[in-house]
């Protein structure tokens, strides 16, 4: 049976005070901020602040700590009405200063656990991603990990299912925080206008989010992806401007945009 824990704001402070640094608050003025449009309730899938590695736990580091820190005060003035979470430490941390500020409990569940992969490095957990993605008869495989790409399917629509039921009749913006191999799995596969990225873009960074909506009829619709709280803080490798992607609502059809900056 899988566990789905509710925490309040408050006891998941407790639990992850052991972990977590003080954190100074910084100046959010961001660009662009989520919108409630239609009836239904807007999402914002976001990706965990960055944590330490090798450590199990995988608990925020000192940069993460700043980045959660970022996320709230992005989110300060947004009907924030529910905030969820995988079971896992560092999406905790990131979730719960989110919900804290906002008076809602944090809802965790294992079903939005990380893409269980034979290995932690970049290059051999994205080749066996964008194999998964781009053949699908390889989704059966898993790579000597402990899953495939069925078993992360079976999970992502177990929770999505329930997640939907409850909130489709929903108002204001609910909030997710999980990881990026699950959500450039899946999300874009969920979403009824089918997003058309590049791989790579499908998989947001540390913090950085999709924003979606959720229709009365139970449907999701994704708006955008790679979304920063903070992008002059995320330059691209190359040092130039940070950027997220526009999709269509109808189409899916993506448009790169230059993410705009304080």
């Amino acid at each position: 049976m899988k566990r789905r824990t509710r925490l309040s704001a408050l006891a998941a402070t407790i639990a992850v005070l052991a972990t977590t640094p003080a954190v100074v608050g910084l100046q959010a003025d961001a660009d662009p901020k989520p919108k409630q449009v239609s009836p239904g309730y807007d999402l914002l899938f976001v990706r965990h602040a960055k944590s330490v590695y090798p450590v199990p736990e995988e608990e925020l580091n000192a940069v993460g700590i700043q980045q959660a820190a970022r996320l709230v005060e992005f989110l300060h003035d947004e009907p924030i009405a529910s905030v969820d979470s995988s079971i896992m430490v560092r999406t905790y941390q990131t979730a719960d200063g989110v919900a804290a500020d906002h008076d809602v409990p944090v809802l965790a569940d294992e079903d939005l656990r990380e893409v269980e992969l034979p290995s932690k490095d970049e290059r051999i957990a994205g080749g066996i991603m964008y194999q998964w993605v781009n053949d699908p008869s390889t989704r059966g495989n898993a790579f000597g990990g402990a899953e495939d790409y069925y078993d992360v399917q079976e999970r992502w629509e177990r929770w999505w299912t329930q997640y939907a039921r409850e909130h489709r009749n929903d108002r204001g913006t609910g909030v997710v925080v999980a990881h990026g191999g699950i959500y450039g799995l899946m999300l874009p596969e969920t979403c009824a206008n089918k997003p058309q990225l590049p791989f790579s873009e499908r998989f947001p960074g540390n913090t950085e989010f999709i924003k979606a909506h959720l229709n009365p009829n139970g449907t999701l619709v994704c708006t955008a992806f790679g979304v920063s709280p903070d992008p002059a803080a995320m330059p691209n490798a190359d040092g130039s401007p940070h950027y997220y992607y526009e999709v269509d609502p109808v189409t899916g059809a993506s448009t790169k945009v230059v993410s705009p900056t304080p």
